[in-house]
């Protein structure tokens, strides 16, 4: 039967002096259970490369249109600075109803990354690594509407790099 007064764990519960649990021979093996779930954990292997050396970043943005057509080049904001890479995950791109957008790698001459006629997101299986002062381009032709992008990438340290893609 439980005792009079506060009802809790504790008191439903005493330890082997009767008194309320958590003391004496209780409290005892509460903290035995704890250190033996430390001990445990100990086995664990820390992370392997630091948060600071690997970590995810987001982007926004609009592409600026001027007749339907635009690009958006801001190395800065689209693409790692040294001494860091990006594997990109995947990029979104909306708020448009007909036209164009595609997505290239340093020019819009260069690598293409995507290409989209109908908004939607891209994800690739296989990793989009892109190096230090790469960047992202986003450009648009014949558009109805407003193009909106966002994505994200995971950020990693040169020095990590053959670590992350082990």
């Amino acid at each position: 039967m439980m005792p009079q007064g506060e009802r809790t764990w504790a008191t439903a519960n005493p330890d082997e002096d009767g008194g309320p649990g958590f003391t004496g021979l209780a409290l005892e093996a509460l903290l035995g259970k704890l250190d033996g779930m430390t001990l445990a954990r100990k086995g664990l292997a820390e992370p392997r490369i630091p948060w600071e050396a690997c970590h995810p970043v987001w982007f926004t943005g609009s592409i600026p249109l001027t007749g339907g057509a635009g690009t958006l080049v801001q190395a800065n904001l689209y693409g790692p600075e040294l001494p860091y890479w990006w594997d990109v995950r995947s990029v979104a791109v909306w708020g448009w109803t007909a036209g164009t957008v595609t997505i290239y790698r340093n020019s819009t001459s260069g690598e293409q990354f995507g290409q989209a006629t109908t908004p939607g997101e891209f994800t690739w299986g296989a990793q989009k690594i892109i190096g230090p002062q790469d960047s992202l381009i986003f450009g648009a032709t014949g558009i109805t509407g407003s193009v909106f992008v966002a994505g994200q990438a995971i950020e990693v340290e040169s020095q990590w790099l053959p670590e992350y893609l082990m």
